[in-house]
Parts: C-alpha cells; structure tokens; sequence
C-alpha cells in the first residue's frame, strides 16, 4: 500500500502544467517583454532628442559667435551695406531685410570689401573676407541632417531721428533639427530663435 501510495504521490507531483497556467505564464511575459520594450523605445527617443536639442544649440551659438566676432571688426563709418538682390519681400512690397550684406575693415590703410551672406536652398552662410578674392570663402553654417537654417537676413537699425544707423547691425535666423528627433513641427524645443544686434566698431 505504501509504495503504491508513494508512486500516485509521484504521478501528481510529476505532472505537466495545465493550460491555464501555461497562458497565464505566457501573459505575465509579455507584459514583462511589452514593458522592456517601451522603456528601450522611451530611452532612445529621449537620447534622440538630447541630440537633436545640443546640436542645434551648438550650431546657433556658433553662427551668433561668429558673425558678432566679425560684425564688431567692421568699420563703423562705412557700415554695412545692403546686397539689393538678396532683399526679401512681402506680396510684392520690400521687407528692407536682407539676406546678404557688404561690410568694410581698414587694411594698408584703406578698406577691404568683405561679404556675408545666406544661400536659403542650403541653408548655407558664407562669410567671404575678401570680395575680390571668392576663393577666401568660409562657411559658418550649412544644413545637415539634424540641424537646418529655416531663416536668415539682417537689417539696419534706426537713429532717434529717423535716419538709417549701418553701424547698428540687427540680425534675425532660425534653426531647426529637420524632423531628426520626430518632435512635432510646432513648438518643437529643438527650434532656436536668435534676434540680436551688433554694433561695428568705431574706427575714427
């Protein structure tokens, strides 16, 4: 009686999971392999994110820095002067905003021609330091993958009575990650706004 006791005992303990239990172990791992997932597809979101933020940020503090570094070099007896063509416009009406600009700076003792300038199909500025001489060429931003220029002009500032101050100098872009980080277009915090003015310095 004992060992037949003993052998239905072993039978039981033996035996198979049921199909109930089976389902029940394969939902709680999905559930576990379901949640893994999401937080590997939140992290590299976020990281995607983090890279697109820090690069465009990058970008535009080296766009400011540059053209403030040479806009306060320029003469400001000369100013700047507007590249005609390059000016925008409104349903036919001139925005006084411009794309490109001529500024000068002493050398020999004369002034040389330098330009700066914004190629909207891509994204491109070009800060060129001597006009003459298109080979002198240096390009301070142009688009990339994570990171385009979507606006660029300058325009001149006014004089408390009126007139056109080119010493003044006001600057306007704005940069984007180009849909890198798959954010919405709207209020996207991988878009940067930057409205400044520079003031040439006095060479007199």
């Amino acid at each position: 009686m004992k060992t037949a006791s003993a052998n239905i005992a072993a039978r039981i303990s033996r035996r198979a999971f049921t199909l109930v239990e089976i389902m029940f172990a394969t939902a709680v791992g999905m559930g576990l392999a379901g949640t893994v997932l999401l937080l590997l597809v939140q992290s590299a979101a976020e990281q995607r994110n983090g890279f697109s933020d820090t690069t465009v940020e990058e970008k535009a503090y080296i766009l400011q820095a540059n053209m403030t570094t040479c806009l306060r070099s320029m003469s400001a007896s000369y100013g700047f002067n507007p590249n005609y063509p390059s000016e925008l416009y409104s349903n036919g009406n001139p925005l006084y905003e411009y794309q490109s600009i001529f500024v000068f700076y002493p050398t020999n003792g004369g002034y040389n021609t330098a330009s700066i300038s914004y190629n909207s199909a891509s994204g491109t500025v070009i800060y060129t330091p001597t006009v003459s001489i298109p080979s002198t060429q240096i390009v301070w931003m142009t688009n990339s993958a994570s990171a385009v220029l979507t606006e660029f002009y300058f325009t001149a500032s006014a004089n408390l009575d009126g007139s056109q101050n080119n010493s003044l100098v006001n600057v306007l872009f704005q940069m984007n990650d180009n849909g890198f980080s798959q954010q919405p277009t709207n209020n996207n915090p991988a878009s940067i706004l930057r409205n400044f003015s520079v003031q040439m310095r006095n060479d007199n």
